[in-house]
């Protein structure tokens, strides 16, 4: 985040649920390192029931990425409540410098949190973003199909292209959105996926991460 000390950190839903004590981790992290960040959460296991659900009974279209959206607020605004931070439900577009911590979930249909993350780093000049899932990394191929699949510890914004080739639908869950990529690639956000909290003090003290760095 220009002029601050700010960093931008796209939560997953299924994420939070499963891991609250790294929460409160980063939580104490934050803390201890004296820094503010941007808390973009995901929908989860909780958007994904939901938007499954309304598909169920006929809802189609852009009702459906709203049903995400609002299932993503509500978990920005859990974590609003843990950190005592800010809730934000505006545009990712036009939040600014942030000197404090903030937590924010999705914004617009067809927009993913990634989307959202991505933006708010353009907006507060952050050039890093931080991916927090249940997934390692990025792999070279399916871990949960293919025994020999690689962690990637580094990659181009190019080869991440050529893993997300498939067609976006509302809930469906990616690494890191390939339409967030072009948003860091075109305005030099590098992104960090892991699922280690620890891994955003590593990287930001030049050490080696247990997940993957992507870059231009």
């Amino acid at each position: 985040m220009s002029g601050s000390n700010g960093i931008v950190v796209s939560l997953g839903g299924s994420f939070i649920f499963a891991n609250m004590d790294k929460i409160k981790h980063l939580k104490a992290m934050l803390q201890r390192r004296h820094l503010s960040a941007a808390l973009v959460t995901g929908g989860g296991t909780l958007a994904r029931e939901y938007i499954d659900f309304a598909r169920g009974i006929g809802v189609r279209g852009d009702r459906l990425h709203e049903i995400g959206i609002r299932s993503t607020m509500l978990n920005a605004f859990i974590i609003s409540e843990y950190f005592r931070c800010r809730y934000y439900a505006g545009d990712p577009r036009g939040i600014g410098r942030i000197t404090r911590t903030v937590a924010m979930g999705g914004y617009k249909p067809g927009w993913t949190t990634d989307v959202c993350a991505a933006h708010a780093c353009v907006s507060s000049g952050s050039k890093l973003l931080f991916n927090i899932s249940k997934e390692r990394g990025v792999f070279d191929k399916d871990p949960d199909r293919f025994k020999d699949a690689e962690l990637l510890h580094r990659m181009r914004f190019d080869d991440l292209y050529k893993l997300t080739r498939s067609r976006r639908r509302p809930g469906m869950n990616y690494i890191f959105d390939p339409m967030a990529a072009r948003i860091c690639e075109r305005h030099g956000v590098g992104v960090i996926v892991t699922n280690l909290i620890s891994d955003i003090s590593k990287y930001m003290d030049n050490k080696r991460i247990g997940g993957t760095v992507i870059h231009s």
